[in-house]
């Protein structure tokens, strides 16, 4: 790529091809690196047609997605955990008499 050239669509071929002409690769370098996306693609398309590799595949997305919501969650609890004590270091004397007095109530609530 030369400067001032601008390229409206950037493909990954477009670094191949200038890095080909910048430094005078050879043409067979730059085939084997299409066919080795040719091959990968193949390799790709028989493993999704196999099950057993879709269904690790779908548990993947699964347990992925779990972590994430589980993860978000925890990190929501801590957040709102964290912002409760700052919040009760902040308030005046009466509010946390009140904070005492919930955690009493709570307190009494679980032992019955």
């Amino acid at each position: 790529m030369r400067a001032g050239t601008v390229f409206l669509r950037f493909s990954p071929l477009q670094v191949f091809e200038s890095r080909q002409k910048r430094q005078g690769e050879p043409v067979r370098d730059v085939k084997a690196t299409e066919y080795m996306f040719g091959i990968g693609a193949v390799v790709v398309g028989i493993g999704l047609y196999s099950y057993y590799v879709r269904e690790l595949l779908a548990s993947l997305a699964l347990f992925t997605g779990a972590f994430l919501i589980l993860g978000m969650a925890a990190l929501g609890v801590f957040l709102v955990w964290s912002a409760a004590e700052r919040i009760a270091v902040w308030a005046p004397p009466a509010s946390r008499s009140m904070f005492a007095l919930s955690r009493r109530l709570i307190a009494a609530y679980a032992r019955s």
